[in-house]
Order: structure tokens, then sequence, then C-alpha cells
């Protein structure tokens, strides 16, 4: 692999355009970077990493025409969206070129059922133009208001809304995307239904460009927005585990909080809706505050917070609480204290609370609890999630704490590796056949995988 000359900058440049081939070196390096920051594992392995220019395609065939000068020229590329990935899997390892989608914002059809746009489009504008046509997202990052439609199928899985709808690879959440091949001529490749996106979603931008992407929608309702409390935490798992699976009771997002993790939220403190010392539960339901206060006092919580439903789509700019849930939780921790990192785990529902427990009773209020709770949207099973806050004090204790949870039946998603298939986030080995078809000279975002590297 080369990295970029001159003369591919300066052909580069006759593609999009000089204003849109980004060289400067401060925008160089915040342009390529993505959250890693939450890890202080891989801060000091990808800090220095960066591209040698950005290039902004404004279309597809902009876009394809750069892939064919990349592959002409052995240059390697990135794929960028928004850059709210946590796991450094965004970051050019070897320099080269990373193109990012933003300008590549058409939104090709759309109805109240599902819509389809380019890889550009920024999802917090797909929830208000779905709004119009009565639909609403399935479900979304707590980043809606910077994440676009290629990057959240390739380096998310869930978010808001998966407590009804599970995750992205779960029924037709996804109904389709269209790919370009990393070829010389690059091939338009259309694919739809689970099996042949899996090798896709959650790709991390490793085995082809997505160029479109046609997401389901659902019926759009109108969502309030509700903090509850109580002493104990065990008492708020259990009432987010009962909401999340009692069907007369309508939610978009459940997540629980072990204190001290909501005096981190300070927005919210100063609205007194963490009580301290107290563990919160996080409910989004369009049910009205008699039906839902009632339903939560009947299992010891009280609401310390509610927010009506707004005249536009939840989300955007202003206050929402879901920007305290998901990979935000971890944000504001870190804000609050920098020495604070976490885990992505699973646990085992029918020993949560003894997981739990356990967990307190080995690392006391070195590992806080937050659990984001998730419906298979077939089975009907709920599951779980966490992103547990942990002080970090260095690599060995951290790995040991990641071991002795899997020992306990707690799975971990290693957020402190950027080699995807080093954990289970790699959900689909024949990845790296896709990748073999797709981008046959490994040149899309190379070094995030051991099993390349070592061959």
């Amino acid at each position: 692999m080369n990295r970029c000359s001159p003369e591919f900058l300066s052909a580069a440049a006759d593609i999009v355009g000089a204003q849109f081939l980004e060289l400067a070196p401060r925008a160089l390096r915040s342009g390529s970077r993505d959250c890693f920051h939450f890890s202080p594992v891989l801060t000091p392995l990808l800090d220095d990493c960066q591209a040698d220019a950005i290039a902004f395609p404004a279309s597809q065939e902009e876009l394809a025409a750069l892939i064919t000068l990349a592959v002409r020229e052995q240059v390697p590329l990135t794929p960028r969206g928004g850059g709210t990935g946590n796991y450094g899997q965004g970051v050019p390892l070897h320099g080269g070129l990373m193109i990012n989608t933003r300008r590549m914002n058409r939104i090709i059809d759309l109805d109240a059922d599902h819509a389809r746009v380019e890889a550009g489009v920024n999802l917090w504008t797909i929830e208000q133009r779905a709004a119009d046509c009565g639909g609403e997202l399935r479900m979304f990052p707590s980043t809606i208001g910077t994440s676009s439609a290629a990057g959240f199928i390739t380096g998310g899985s869930g978010g808001i809304g998966s407590v009804n709808w599970g995750m992205l690879r779960d029924l037709d959440n996804v109904r389709g995307v269209s790919i370009l091949t990393i070829e010389e001529q690059p091939q338009r490749v259309e694919l739809g239904g689970q099996e042949a996106l899996r090798d896709v979603l959650h790709n991390c931008g490793l085995t082809a460009f997505v160029t479109e992407v046609d997401f389901a929608l659902a019926p759009r309702r109108d969502w309030q927005q509700y903090i509850f409390a109580a002493p104990d935490f065990a008492t708020v798992v259990a009432a987010g585990a009962a909401a999340a699976a009692d069907p007369a009771l309508s939610k978009r997002l459940v997540s629980a909080f072990e204190w001290p993790i909501p005096s981190y939220f300070k927005p919210l403190v100063k609205r007194e809706a963490c009580p301290e010392g107290e563990a919160l539960l996080f409910l989004i339901s369009d049910q009205d505050p008699d039906t839902v206060g009632a339903w939560m006092a009947e299992r010891g919580l009280r609401n310390t917070y509610h927010q009506p439903a707004p005249e536009l789509p939840l989300g955007g700019k202003g206050f929402q609480i879901y920007d305290f849930t998901w990979n935000h939780t971890t944000q504001w921790a870190m804000k609050f204290d920098p020495s604070l990192t976490y885990l992505q785990e699973g646990f085992d529902m029918a020993r949560l609370q003894e997981q739990l427990d356990l967990r307190k009773a080995k690392y006391g209020d070195s590992v806080q609890t937050h659990l984001e709770f998730v419906t298979d949207p077939e089975s009907g099973a709920v599951r779980a999630a966490g992103l547990a806050v942990v002080r970090f004090e260095n690599k060995d204790a951290l790995w040991e704490l990641m071991a002795w949870s899997e020992e306990n039946g707690i799975t971990i998603a290693n957020p402190h590796t950027h080699y995807l298939d080093e954990d289970v986030r790699w959900y689909n080995p024949g990845m790296l056949t896709a990748k073999d078809r797709w981008d046959p000279q490994h040149l899309l975002n190379p070094g995030h995988l051991h099993a390349l590297e070592q061959a």
C-alpha cells in the first residue's frame, strides 16, 4: 500500500473539487479521529494515526472515481460517517485517503414504511422527514444528531428503540443496502435480507463501501420522557426488566443506572431529577403520566422528571433524556472524572441480580452498572445490555475484570481493542470471505483484522 502522492492528491482534487479535498494538518487530525478516547488503552495506540487527505464526494459517481484512483495507485481507503464510533475502527492506520460521505446526502425514497437514503444522510434528518409521513426510525443511537445512515449500520448495532425492535440485524430493520466494491472498476451491488446483510451490518467499513441504506420505519408516536427513582438498584433493575417485558406498557427506551452514575448527569441534577444516593430508571413512553406513574409506584419507584410530548419528533436540539443513555452515559461519566472508562456486557437474565451482586461484592464502586434493556422482536425475550462505568487503573486490571466477568457468565464485547475479530463484535467470520470478494486487494480500512494482519 502507498501513501497519497502529490499526483494522487491532484487527481483526487480534480474529482471532487479542490475545496472538497482537505489537506490542512489540524483538520486531518480531527477528521481522522473517532471516539476512541473513551478507551485509555486505545488512546496511546491511535492518537497519532491520521489520513493523508480527506475527500468529500457529492455523488456516488465521484465516490466510484475516487475508488478507481485509489485501487490504481494502491492507496488505502477509510470510510467516514459522523465519526461517533468508539473503538478506533474508523481510524486510518496506514494513512491514505479518508472518504467522508456527508455530501452524499440525498433522500431517495421515503414514506411511512421506509426511508431509502444515501450514506451520508444524518439520522435526525430522517427522523424529521419521516414524521411528516407519519413514521419514525425504529431505532437510533444516542448520537442521532451527528450519526449518518451508513455509519450507523456499519459501526452501530442498536439504540433508542431496541427495547421494541431489537438490534439492527433483527427482522427487516435494515431492508437493504447498496454497496460499491473496491476494484479498479467498482461494481454496484444490491443486498437485501438478513443473510445477505450479515456481511455489511456492523462491518466497521471493512468489507465494502455502503452507498445507500433502506431503513424500515415504525408508525410515529407522541413520546413522553420519564425518570423514576428508588433507593436501591435492585428495585430499579427489576422494574426495568418488567417494563421491557410488559406489552401493556409502551416504550421506546428503558435504561437503568446505579448510583453514583446519576450524579454525573449535571443537567438532570440541576433539574432535581437525580436524588442523592438513589438509582434511576429512564423510560420513554407515549402513555400518560398517571398510567405510567401508577405502574412504577406498584414496583416501588417514584417519578422525578417528566417531559411531555414535543410538537416536533423526539430528538434534535434541546434536552432529551436519551442524551444520557447508551454510549452517552460514558461521555457524561468521563466529563465528571477522566479516570473513568467503560465495558460492554451481556447478562444472563435468569441470573441478572445474582451477577450484579457478585460483581458489587468483588469490585464495589469501581464498577458502576448501567443497563439498557433490549427485546428480541421475534421471541419477545428481554435481555440486559450493560455499559458499565469502570474506574481505570491499568490495562492488566481491566483485562482481569473482563476475564472475571466471563468466568461468571457476563459476556464481554471488549471496547478497548480496534481489532474487530478479537471479540464478539465480529459477529460473522463469513465477512472475511465477503471482504475477499468485494475488496480483493484489502485496501479498505486496513489494519483492523488480526486474521489479515497475520496472513
